[in-house]
């Protein structure tokens, strides 16, 4: 006789099922050809016996694996994985055994036996044979060997099969592990509500509807109800805060492990998640929260224009327990907050509408000077610097000013910081993050420039001092003709007294 081949099928791929699920009402092992047979369990832990000559190597092939529902009416279904296979009749072989084994479970057997007369009446040829069928789950991954009675060594059929998973349209429909419900809604932004209803839900079971963010699983955020089986009409209202793009409705059945099904009307909304900026004017420190997860990095920046935000240097993060903060940081108009992420950058400024300004710095006049006059709602430590051509990289430092809580400094400012091509830069020193202040094209109180005031100046020395020069000059002219007329009335004085005293010296001889 031809040497035998020893029939040894390990099947490493594992199949899936693509198509639609028959149902079937008959689990019951089945065998063509008027075989008779029958099904009963089987142990697989007997050990294997040497395959006699006379037994052909393909005695078992054609091994088929494939999941049918089985079903006791509406939503009422079961899977079951069926094994057939086609058998060649022989007085060694008295019939075949299939076991399957899952994850967490022990390994389940079922044998179908061959009677006696049948096999002999049908020896050599070709028969159909179907096992009994075996309970599985959705999604499951099999491990089914199939084994012949005896159990002969190096004759055996193994391979792994995954059953598919609750994303069939089959399974949804009437399998109750993945009958889920059906979600529709509608939004009102102006009350923050969504209207919610659900169908096609399990009928024999209530049901959980809630909103939640979604993360690795789905977090509630308080908003909860849940509806009666047997409520004719399941509809609900719930509210929310925030439009977030990870805010979603998740409803299931009232049963162990149930499938979840989540809606989320807010998807594409990535704005939303840049809007949760705060600050701690006490701490002087800016936070930022993760309300949804997404891949972002954040970096402080200095708004220039619309569209153009220059990174502050050192200040990139990325978020650590979903949170990003900077601490000392000065609360400024143009300090914004850039979010990168692989769709884009979005920016916002948290202290445009000037809340938390701490500082400011305006021109005046007094005593006689030109003033830089520094406003401080805080205890701050800050530099004034002398800049030329509006360059914040060209400055000399001029003067460091200390201020106190709601209080005020002025800083007497000289002529030549009046030229067209000079700025005043102005920045706190006393924190890690800050945008610097810089004032150029000054104007004074009027309107004018200083540097028109200054180019006047000595015009308007020059007239004082001729303007003083000239009530000198009329002064001394006053005073010299006062003099004069004194001077003549007392020579008239004098002449006539001494007419008079000649008169009586005369009327006395």
């Amino acid at each position: 006789m031809k040497a035998a081949v020893p029939l040894l099928f390990i099947v490493c791929r594992v199949l899936t099922l693509d198509h639609g699920f028959d149902k079937t009402h008959n689990c019951r092992p089945q065998c063509s050809q008027g075989l008779q047979c029958r099904d009963k369990l089987h142990s697989s832990f007997a050990p294997c016996t040497r395959r006699p000559k006379l037994l052909n190597s393909t005695i078992v092939h054609g091994v088929s694996v494939t999941t049918v529902m089985e079903c006791e009416g509406k939503q009422r279904c079961s899977l079951r994985l069926k094994v057939t296979s086609s058998v060649q009749i022989n007085e060694h072989l008295q019939g075949v055994s299939v076991c399957v084994m899952t994850a967490g479970m022990l390994e389940r057997c079922r044998e179908v036996h061959f009677h006696r007369k049948s096999r002999d009446r049908l020896t050599g040829q070709q028969v159909e044979v179907q096992n009994g069928c075996f309970e599985v789950g959705p999604g499951q991954d099999v491990h089914v060997t199939l084994k012949t009675v005896p159990n002969y060594c190096d004759v055996a059929w193994s391979q792994r099969y995954h059953v598919q998973g609750c994303h069939s349209g089959d399974l949804r429909n009437n399998l109750p592990e993945c009958i889920t419900g059906k979600i529709s809604y509608t939004v009102d932004t102006d009350r923050r509500e969504l209207s919610v209803r659900i169908s096609d839900m399990l009928e024999d079971r209530n049901y959980h509807l809630r909103l939640c963010h979604l993360w690795n699983a789905c977090a509630g955020t308080g908003a909860y109800t849940q509806f009666k089986k047997e409520e004719p009409l399941k509809e609900a209202t719930l509210s929310y805060s925030r439009a977030l793009p990870c805010l979603c409705i998740e409803g299931w059945s009232a049963m162990v492990d149930a499938l979840r099904v989540q809606a989320c009307p807010f998807r594409n909304r990535t704005e939303e998640l840049w809007a949760g900026v705060t600050f701690d004017p006490e701490e002087e420190a800016l936070s930022w929260e993760q309300a949804c997860p997404v891949e972002v990095v954040t970096t402080l920046c200095r708004r220039e224009g619309e569209n153009t935000c220059l990174d502050l240097v050192n200040s990139s993060r990325t978020p650590l327990m979903r949170k990003v903060r900077y601490t000392r940081v000065d609360p400024n108009p143009k300090l914004c907050m850039k979010f990168t992420t692989e769709a884009g950058s979005w920016i916002k400024c948290p202290f445009e509408d000037r809340n938390f300004q701490a500082w400011d710095l305006t021109l005046g006049s007094g005593a006689g000077w030109r003033q830089a006059i520094v406003t401080a709602q805080i205890r701050a430590q800050l530099s004034l610097r002398l800049c030329q051509n509006s360059e914040p990289s060209n400055c000399d430092d001029i003067i460091s000013i200390p201020t106190e809580k709601h209080g005020s400094v002025a800083v007497n400012l000289t002529m030549d910081m009046c030229a067209s091509n000079t700025c005043i830069l102005m920045q706190r020193t006393d924190v890690q993050f800050s945008i610097p202040v810089l004032r150029c094209d000054i104007r004074c109180s009027d309107g004018r420039r200083l540097e028109d005031i200054g180019d006047r100046w000595d015009v308007e020395a020059m007239l004082v001092l001729a303007v003083g020069c000239l009530a000198l000059v009329m002064a001394a002219v006053f005073i010299g003709n006062l003099v004069l007329s004194v001077y003549h009335r007392r020579q008239i004085g004098v002449q006539l007294f001494q007419k008079d005293t000649a008169q009586t010296k005369s009327t006395l001889a």
